[in-house]
């Protein structure tokens, strides 16, 4: 296994900007193709909302996030050596608006509200299900989520889904409370 995993910013002012990260055992970033999709599906949407990433890993989905107008970004990362690494990166970049959390994402204290949440935990652990009952009070009015998930998760009741797309074995979905 490689020592880094470098990720490569797709759209909007950071374009093009390279992430150096630690690989760590279970680091799975969302895959380019995912995230050019997913941030499709939010262009014109994204602007000046506020964003938390539950699962952060890499941090991919909140930089591009960043990139592409987000207001603000929460990523929430167990991980201490990734999570510093995120902050690392937003202090050579000098990015304002990214919020590092060291911790779970299940327990954490959060505050919201938030308009947009990706939800990408460890595959495998059956997390989806909790992490959408811990982020529900959390948030606004209209607020869309997006989950990344392995084949075979059924997504619990109270929620909408509004769009839905597969990449090899990443499963890709945009919900809304119900």
């Amino acid at each position: 296994m490689a020592d880094t995993l470098t990720l490569r910013i797709s759209g909007g002012s950071l374009r093009g900007r390279k992430l150096t990260l630690p690989n760590q055992p279970g680091l799975r970033p969302t895959p380019s193709r995912v995230r050019e999709t997913l941030f499709n599906w939010l262009q014109g949407w994204l602007e000046n909302q506020r964003v938390l990433d539950l699962f952060a890993g890499a941090g991919g989905l909140s930089l591009e996030a960043l990139s592409r107008g987000a207001g603000s970004v929460d990523a929430v990362e167990q991980d201490r050596d990734l999570a510093q690494a995120l902050r690392d990166t937003a202090a050579d970049w000098r990015l304002e608006g990214l919020q590092v959390h060291q911790g779970n994402g299940l327990s954490l204290a959060l505050a919201g509200p938030f308009d947009l949440v990706f939800i990408d935990p460890p595959f495998g652990r059956s997390m989806v299900a909790p992490a959408l009952e811990r982020i529900a009070p959390l948030l606004a009015d209209g607020a869309m989520v997006a989950v990344e998930h392995e084949k075979g998760v059924t997504l619990p009741s109270g929620w909408i889904e509004l769009k839905r797309t597969q990449a090899g074995q990443e499963h890709l979905c945009l919900l809304e409370r119900a």
